[in-house]
């Protein structure tokens, strides 16, 4: 499309989670890198908004600038005043902060902003909001319009997040979001803003190469699953050997069921130093995964970037991840997923995008893997790989037909030509793995997981507004500490300076007597 050409609306400001401390998150960069793609094939200029700027540039070849900063600051007042000087640097009632300028400038240059695909409008990530809210704040204060897309928000969000996401919603021209969950939350949250239940963007992600290139390159086997773990265990109350050990065991289960390998992909890096692994890596964890194994057939590969992994996932004859995104990039392929959730939220996430894909059962607790399910579905996809394989590959076609059009409206909107795309995605037919008694044990695994993490989420928000009233707290002390120090020393000093002539002397003498005495 040419929309943009005769356009005065040429430049986009675009805020993603990239290159937070120069690490790559695989999915997370997809989704901006697609934004990124979709915007400059349609006319438009980009600069990011990054963790590291200087990264990004060179990742991409595009102009970025910072972010503002909210990740660094503890306490939510101290959020707030951030927020407000912003606003104010904008609007000339004070100066821009220093560290700020660079992206201010990039703000004041831009036609509009947008908001890229992301999971983080939650009160976990409390310093994302606050990024997004001056963002959106900035953009009306500027007059330039606000495209939100493929977001999750929640599932935990606080009555006063609630409100910050309110704004944001309210303020843009267009609010998507990647799953159904996400959509009924927002348009309770945001009845006036226009809400979109699309898919997620990294569904237009397209490999780098074919499978005879990468197969060549990684030197892959014939024949093979792909894995992408979280090198974290989080919230499946396993340490975290205990939590590799456990993959381990079940990714053998698939090497003995299925007869293939298991290449395993990370998703969490540094591109820029893959062979220098880090604990907080996926590729430690899938190097500890991979030393547990029995079978000897788990090959872990170094950090790629997204469109590189792409090419390495077609080749396979399905994933099985708890990472997120290669149940997108399933669609992506035409190549199905199995989703293992170990969190409240991953279950939204999962469960979501599969449920776009008509495939919401390949969403499996993690708990219920060994005891329950797993050995089942594995089964099932080795009996009725081809019927699943025709399935997501004709849904994947929608997925990419509905997100390219709706990448086609934000592009009119911006240029005055066309309207945007405010249809949901129409949910496919399900297909399923599982019977009716197995698919009744999977709604009491999932049932039971949920309700377990849930209480666990709730636990842990707790914790961290209790950590941090009582980190502030602390400090509140230790400064009044500090004054009542620098008080006693005042009062020294006064009661020294207003005592008459020869009083020390006379002290002295009188002290003199007291020990003759």
């Amino acid at each position: 499309m040419n929309e943009a050409r005769e356009s005065k609306l040429q430049r986009i400001v675009v805020v993603g989670d990239l290159s937070h401390r120069g690490r790559y998150h695989l999915g997370d960069e997809a989704m901006s890198e697609v934004a990124l793609e979709q915007l400059t094939r349609r006319g438009y200029s980009v600069t990011f908004i990054a963790g590291d700027p200087a990264v990004c540039a060179a990742q991409y070849g595009v102009p970025a600038v910072g972010r503002f900063g909210f990740s660094a600051i503890s306490d939510r007042a101290d959020k707030v005043a951030r927020l407000e000087q912003l606003v104010a640097g904008v609007r000339g009632a004070c100066e821009v902060p220093e560290d700020a300028r660079h992206t201010i400038a990039a703000l004041r240059s831009a036609d509009a902003i947008l908001i890229a695909g992301g999971g983080n409008l939650n009160s976990i990530g409390e310093h994302h909001l606050f990024e997004r809210l001056a963002l959106t704040r900035i953009a009306r204060q500027l007059e330039i319009p606000l495209y939100v897309t493929s977001q999750t928000v929640g599932p935990h969000l606080r009555k006063r997040d609630q409100d910050l996401v309110r704004e944001i919603a309210t303020s843009a021209r267009v609010f998507g979001v990647r799953e159904s969950r996400t959509a009924a939350l927002m348009r309770g949250i945001a009845p006036e803003a226009t809400i979109v239940r699309t898919v997620d963007d990294a569904v237009l992600m397209t490999p780098d190469s074919d499978i005879a290139s990468a197969s060549v390159r990684w030197g892959l086997p014939e024949d093979y699953v792909v894995g992408s773990f979280t090198f974290h265990e989080r919230t499946t109350e396993l340490d975290v050997e205990e939590y590799y050990r456990t993959i381990a065991e079940m990714l053998d289960g698939v090497v003995h069921d299925t007869g293939r390998d298991v290449v395993l992909l990370p998703h969490m890096g540094t591109l820029t130093a893959p062979d220098t692994v880090q604990a907080d890596d996926d590729a430690h964890g899938h190097d500890r995964i991979a030393a547990y194994s029995a079978s000897g057939r788990l090959r872990s590969l170094p950090i790629m970037t997204a469109r590189e992994l792409l090419a390495v996932t077609q080749g396979a004859d399905f994933t099985i991840s708890t990472r997120y995104h290669p149940l997108v990039f399933g669609a992506a392929l035409g190549v199905p997923a199995v989703g293992i959730v170990h969190s409240y939220y991953s279950a939204t996430r999962m469960r979501g995008a599969l449920a776009n894909a008509g495939m919401e059962s390949f969403a499996l607790p993690f708990e219920a893997w060994d005891t329950l399910l797993g050995s089942s579905v594995v089964a099932a996809l080795c009996q009725r790989l081809p019927e699943f394989r025709a399935h997501i590959s004709a849904v994947g076609e929608s997925q990419r037909k509905y997100q390219s059009a709706w990448w086609d409206g934000i592009a009119a909107d911006l240029a005055g030509t066309g309207t945007l795309l405010t249809e949901d995605f129409m949910l496919p037919t399900a297909i399923s793995w599982a019977d009716e008694h197995q698919t009744e044990l999977l709604a009491l695994a999932r049932l039971a997981q949920e309700g377990t993490n849930l209480t666990r989420l709730n636990d842990l928000i707790d914790d961290k507004d209790r950590d941090q009233r009582v980190a502030k707290l602390e400090r509140q002390l230790a400064v009044a500490m500090t004054e009542t120090t620098l008080l006693r020393k005042e009062i020294v000093e006064l009661r020294h300076r207003v005592r008459p002539p020869g009083a020390a002397m006379r002290d002295r003498i009188r002290l003199a007597f007291r020990r003759n005495s």
